[in-house]
Parts: C-alpha cells; sequence; structure tokens
C-alpha cells in the first residue's frame, strides 16, 4: 500500500475527527486469519497498515466465517 489511496485518505480522516471528539479507540471487523481469501488477506494488510492491531478471531458470524477483530488506538 503507498497510502496514497482513497481508503487510506478515508482512514485518516475518520481517525482525525474521532480523536477530536475524544475517542481513543477504533474497532473494525473482516474476516479472520483462519479463512484462506486472499482478498481479505488484502483487507488486513490494509488495516494493519493503517494501524490497527488484531485483537481476537470469534465464530461472530458462524464457524465458516472467522471474524477478525482490530483495534486502533487513537491517543
Amino acid at each position: 500500500m503507498d497510502g496514497a489511496g482513497v481508503g487510506t485518505a478515508m482512514m485518516r480522516a475518520i481517525s482525525a475527527d474521532a480523536r477530536k471528539r475524544g475517542v481513543k479507540l477504533l474497532q473494525v471487523k473482516t474476516l479472520g486469519f483462519s479463512h484462506s481469501d486472499a482478498n481479505y488477506a488484502r483487507t488486513r494488510h490494509f488495516y494493519e497498515t493503517a494501524g490497527f492491531i488484531s485483537l481476537e478471531e470469534t465464530d461472530l458470524w458462524g464457524e465458516s466465517t472467522p471474524c477478525l477483530i482490530m483495534v486502533k488506538p487513537l491517543i
């Protein structure tokens, strides 16, 4: 990721706005590591590059679609 795309710009704007509002932590959910899907591997990489940390993989969406919860500290 080169950091010049629309997604990166959106994440920067969301993070800046959330900080101004006193938010300390952002959360996203995406398909977990235990599911082999190249598209979601890219999605997870995007979030990691944006500063998100993998917190937990759960079966929130069912056994065949593991949910990865990721968080980004804003402080």
